[in-house]
């Protein structure tokens, strides 16, 4: 199997993408297009990769909660002090509120989510050709991605996602949240047919653990590949306008986009 990082040195899409695309074309242009790198780096994302890796830490080898609380404090001060790009925190942020607000969130996971069975895998890469759903044709780019986990549930494999956040899902979200999708897809092509469950642990005073299963069907496949082509077709028309809104202040490219 390629990794992800060999998948990714081939031309592709990514939902990482699409969002960027929907969200801000001028964005995705200096992101994708002309490869230019940020000027800083959310603490958001650092948070999330810290997770990211604590997390699986305690699906494989099951640590208790000091060990996978370490395990976090680690990869954050390391990508927070040690990092290539600046990580910007929010107004009532530092790394010491981060690190304890983080060990409360470890503690919730581990008190809240039961361990699966059996672990299929963590960090599983995947590549899927989309079809466009108007001429039925391959799209020039397949979707690439990684899915955080699959794991066994009670004798059946459950593709899960691993998110941080400052709050719970939304039902729209649940319901319309391009991943899931995408999950579904790759899952497919390795071979597992599976539901996705979205586990948010929120990044709040008192962590908690939103926990939901979510369901794609073809219909959702559908439209996934069709964003695809749409997205696709802006950027090889050399769509790249800027679309203003609150994320306009955290951007990390606000000063290249006059």
């Amino acid at each position: 199997m390629n990794t992800l990082s060999a998948l990714r040195q081939r031309p592709h899409i990514s939902v990482s993408q699409l969002k960027t695309f929907i969200t801000c074309p001028r964005r995705f242009h200096f992101v994708y297009v002309e490869r230019i790198p940020p000027a800083f780096r959310s603490i958001a994302l650092s948070f999330g990769t810290a997770w990211h890796v604590a997390i699986g830490e305690m699906l494989t080898t099951d640590p208790g909660v000091e060990e996978v609380t370490g395990i976090f404090c680690d990869v954050l001060e390391h990508d927070v002090l040690h990092g290539n790009v600046p990580v910007l925190f929010d107004d009532d942020e530092d790394l010491q509120s981060c690190i304890a607000l983080g060990s409360k969130m470890v503690a919730e996971f581990r008190r809240s989510v039961p361990m699966p069975d059996e672990i299929i895998g963590l960090e599983l890469p995947f590549s899927s050709n989309l079809h466009d759903p108007v001429t039925g044709e391959v799209l020039e780019r397949p979707l690439i991605g990684a899915m955080d986990a699959i794991v066994v549930e009670g004798g059946k494999p459950v593709i899960w996602e691993l998110k941080s956040g400052k709050k719970q899902w939304s039902e729209a979200q649940l319901e319309f949240d391009l991943q899931p999708a995408a999950y579904v897809m790759g899952a497919r092509s390795l071979g597992v047919d599976a539901p996705v469950k979205i586990i948010v642990t929120t990044k709040t005073k008192a962590p908690t653990v939103q926990s939901t299963r979510v369901n794609r069907t073809e219909r959702d496949e559908r439209e996934l590949s069709h964003v695809a082509a749409s997205v696709l077709r802006g950027v090889k028309a050399g769509v790249d306008h800027p679309v203003r809104d609150w994320w306009c202040k955290s951007c990390p490219y606000a000063g290249r986009c006059l």
